[in-house]
C-alpha cells in the first residue's frame, strides 16, 4: 500500500497539469473573455455618442494593451500557462509612460524599502542606439535591480510620443498560491473562493454524511427483507425521488414552505441559524442521492449472502447477525467504498441550480457566475480546487477499498 500510494501521488502532478492545461486552452479559444467584453463596452458607448469614436475609454488601445498584459493574452499559450502555473516569472507590477521630446520620462513604482511604499524612477533614451536606461532621478548609476524598461508601441496609436513599459517580474502563480484577479469583481480569486468555501463545505459535509448514513442501513434492510413489501416499496420510493429534479423541488418548496407557510428563509444563508437555513436546500440537493448507494449496498449484500463462506460460517454455528454485520457487510461495501473518494469533489462543489434558486453564495453559484460572465481566472481557480479534490479522492477511494477488504493489496502483482 505504501508503494502504491507513492506511485499514485507521483502521478497527481502530471494528471493535474494535463487537466489544467486543457482548461487553460479552453479559456484562450472560447469567445467572450475580458478583451471581447471591453470591445463590446466600447461599441455600446459609441452607439450612444453622435460624434466619432473617442481615442480613450473602454477598449481604447491603451486599455486593450493593459487587459492583454494583465491576463496574459500578450504572450504565447505555453508561456502564459507557465506563468499561471507559477513555474515562470511574469509581470508583477508595471506602468506605462510617454517619453518627452528629450527622450525622458518619470514614473512612480512600488518600493518596499521606501517609507511611502513608492519611489520615483526615470527612464531615458540613449542618443546613439536609442536603448532605454532606467535609473533613479538623483543617481548617476544606471539600472534598478529587479526593474526593466522596454518599448511598448500600440497599433494605430494616436499619440506619437514613444510609449515605454516599466515593469518588474516575479513568480506569482498557482505554486505561489496566487491565481490572479477576477475579471468581474477585481478581487483575488483565492479571496473569492475562500469566502464561499465554508458554506460549500457545510453543505457538502452534511450531504456526504447523510448519504452514507441513510443508504448503507437502508440497503442492508432491503437485502435482509428481499422481495418483501418493504423492499419493493422502498425501491419504488427511491426511483421516484431519483426521477424528481432537485431544482423543481426547490421551486415548489420556495413557493409553499417559504413564501406561503414561512417555515424557512427564501434566500441566503444565516450562520446564526445554520440548520434553519440548511434543511430545505439540503433536502432539494440530496433528493435521489440515496438511490445508487442504497442499491449498491443491497445488491452487494445479496451476492455475498449466497457465497460459500456464508454457508461455512452458518455450519460453524455463527449467528445471522454476526455473519451479516462482521463478514457479509464488509465485503458488500467494496463498491460503496470505491465511490467514496469521487463523491468528495461532487459534494464539495455542490449543485449550482440549488444555490442559484436559494441564492446561497457557495462554490456552485460562483462557478455558474464565472461561466456566465466569462470570468476565466475564477473558472480556473474552481477547476483547480475540484481537480485536486478528484485526484485526492481517487486515492482515498483505493484506501477505503483496502480498509474494507484486507485481501485487496495494490502491488505490482495485483
Amino acid at each position: 500500500m505504501r508503494d502504491y500510494v507513492l506511485r499514485r501521488l507521483l502521478l497527481v502532478p502530471l494528471t493535474f497539469v494535463g487537466i489544467t492545461f486543457v482548461a487553460f486552452c479552453f479559456t484562450r479559444f472560447v469567445p467572450g473573455g475580458p478583451i471581447e467584453q471591453a470591445l463590446a463596452e466600447r461599441q455600446q458607448a459609441d452607439r450612444k455618442r453622435s460624434s466619432a469614436a473617442r481615442p480613450t475609454g473602454p477598449a481604447s488601445p491603451e486599455e486593450l494593451d493593459n487587459l492583454k498584459r494583465r491576463y496574459g493574452f500578450d504572450r504565447s499559450l505555453l508561456e502564459a500557462y507557465a506563468i499561471w502555473l507559477g513555474v515562470r516569472p511574469g509581470p508583477a507590477d508595471w506602468i506605462t509612460v510617454r517619453l518627452d521630446k528629450d527622450g525622458k520620462a518619470e514614473a512612480e513604482v512600488a518600493d518596499e524599502n521606501s517609507p511611502s511604499g513608492i519611489r520615483k524612477v526615470m527612464v531615458s533614451r540613449h542618443l546613439l542606439d536609442h536603448s532605454l536606461l532606467l535609473h533613479y532621478p538623483s543617481s548617476v548609476e544606471k539600472g534598478i535591480p529587479g526593474w526593466y524598461a522596454e518599448y511598448a508601441p500600440l497599433p494605430d496609436d494616436p499619440d506619437k510620443a514613444p510609449r515605454v513599459l516599466i515593469y518588474r517580474q516575479a513568480y506569482a502563480g498557482l505554486l505561489q498560491a496566487e491565481l490572479g484577479d477576477s475579471t468581474t469583481s477585481d478581487k483575488p480569486v483565492w479571496d473569492e473562493i475562500k469566502a464561499r468555501l465554508p458554506i460549500s463545505t457545510w453543505f457538502g459535509g452534511w450531504s456526504l454524511l447523510l448519504a452514507y448514513a441513510v443508504s448503507i442501513p437502508l440497503g442492508v434492510a432491503k437485502a435482509l427483507k428481499r422481495d418483501g413489501w418493504f423492499d419493493r416499496g422502498s425501491t419504488q420510493a427511491l426511483f421516484i425521488l431519483y426521477s424528481v429534479p432537485g431544482f423543481v423541488l426547490a421551486v415548489a418548496g420556495l413557493n409553499l414552505l417559504c413564501h406561503q407557510l414561512h417555515w424557512f428563509p427564501s434566500k441566503g444563508f444565516d450562520w446564526n441559524h445554520p440548520f434553519h437555513s440548511t434543511v430545505l436546500p439540503l433536502a432539494c440537493e440530496m433528493v435521489g442521492a440515496f438511490t445508487a448507494l442504497t442499491l449498491f449496498t443491497r445488491n452487494g449484500l445479496l451476492d455475498n449472502l449466497t457465497a460459500d463462506y456464508v454457508r461455512t460460517a452458518k455450519a460453524k454455528g455463527l449467528s445471522n447477525g454476526r455473519i451479516v454485520l462482521v463478514h457479509v457487510l464488509r465485503n458488500s461495501l467494496i463498491p460503496v467504498a470505491a465511490t467514496f473518494g469521487g463523491n468528495l469533489g461532487f459534494f464539495l462543489t455542490g449543485s449550482f441550480l440549488i444555490e442559484f434558486t436559494f441564492n446561497i453564495p457557495g462554490l456552485g453559484l460562483l462557478g455558474y457566475d464565472a461561466l456566465v460572465h466569462r470570468d476565466f481566472p475564477v473558472f480556473l481557480g474552481l477547476l483547480t480546487l475540484s481537480s485536486l479534490a478528484m485526484l485526492v479522492g481517487n486515492i482515498v477511494s483505493d484506501l477505503c477499498v483496502a480498509a474494507v477488504d484486507p485481501r485487496i493489496r495494490f502491488d505490482k502483482s495485483a
